[in-house]
């Protein structure tokens, strides 16, 4: 992981999405760092894409977010989405 860096975001987001968006990446963070409960992740994957409904924009956020974090937001959803387990981390 990178230090010091800054979460993508979008102007035309509402205070609340800013906020909602801040606590989803911290999400993906813990999902490669600690784990997450799985249920708790994907209710939070599902505010992301209420937010960011565009597949293309949900895809230039998840590069943006690679690029300067090092963490993927598409391999998190995908590695507990597709878990059986209740509490997933991510391996790198």
């Amino acid at each position: 992981m990178k230090e010091n860096y800054e979460y993508p975001l979008m102007p035309e987001w509402s205070k609340d999405e800013i906020i909602t968006m801040v606590e989803f990446y911290a999400q993906v963070e813990d999902a490669y760092t600690t784990g997450v409960a799985k249920d708790e992740f994907m209710k939070m994957v599902q505010k992301f894409k209420a937010i960011e409904p565009s597949i293309a924009a949900q895809k230039q956020l998840d590069r943006k977010f690679k690029e300067l974090s090092g963490y993927s937001i598409y391999q998190a959803i995908k590695t507990v989405s597709n878990s059986s387990k209740e509490h997933v981390k991510v391996e790198k």
